[in-house]
């Protein structure tokens, strides 16, 4: 057995997870940036999110690498490739140990990163509500409502028809 490979691939995942827990960092960070509204803040986070997305798919590339080259060792079949599991089934024991490890960890970091993301997403989608509610009331937009119909279909006289105000550029 190639332990040189095996090590590879152990210091391919490592890195691998390094790259998922620093995208954790920039996701908080995010969520820090959103709920104070720091724009120049999430401006920051964004470009370095989408630098970490170019890291994180070339290292995706090396791991598929390694663990095609682990696979072929140790006679697995290399399409589809072999879970990390079933690598460090035949492993031996340090790197077995290691590769599970850091197997569980990864798993572990896609769900906390998935989780991230769906709770900054609803408070971009807060943050733009607030906008268009401010908007609209600052505009008038908020007081046209409808046709002026009721849903039994009488006339709704509560109903004011006026145009939206319109807002100069220096407002």
């Amino acid at each position: 057995m190639d332990i040189v490979l095996v090590a590879k691939l152990a210091t391919n995942l490592e890195n691998h997870l390094e790259r998922y827990q620093k995208l954790v960092n920039f996701l908080d960070m995010e969520k820090k940036y959103l709920l104070n509204l720091n724009l120049e803040g999430l401006s920051m986070t964004s470009q370095a999110k989408e630098e970490l997305g170019r890291d994180i798919q070339s290292g995706i590339n090396l791991l598929i690498n390694s663990l095609s080259d682990v696979a072929l060792m140790l006679g697995l079949p290399i399409n589809p490739h072999p879970t990390l599991a079933e690598v460090a089934n035949l492993c031996p024991s340090p790197y077995a140990n290691k590769i599970n490890d850091m197997s569980i960890t990864l798993t572990r970091l896609k769900n906390v990163i998935l989780r991230e993301n769906e709770v900054n997403r609803q408070f971009v989608q807060q943050a733009l509500n607030l906008v268009n509610g401010s908007i609209n009331a600052l505009t008038g937009a908020d007081q046209i409502k409808g046709d002026g119909y009721r849903q039994d279909g009488t006339k709704d006289q509560g109903v004011k028809k006026s145009r939206p105000t319109k807002l100069s550029k220096e407002v």
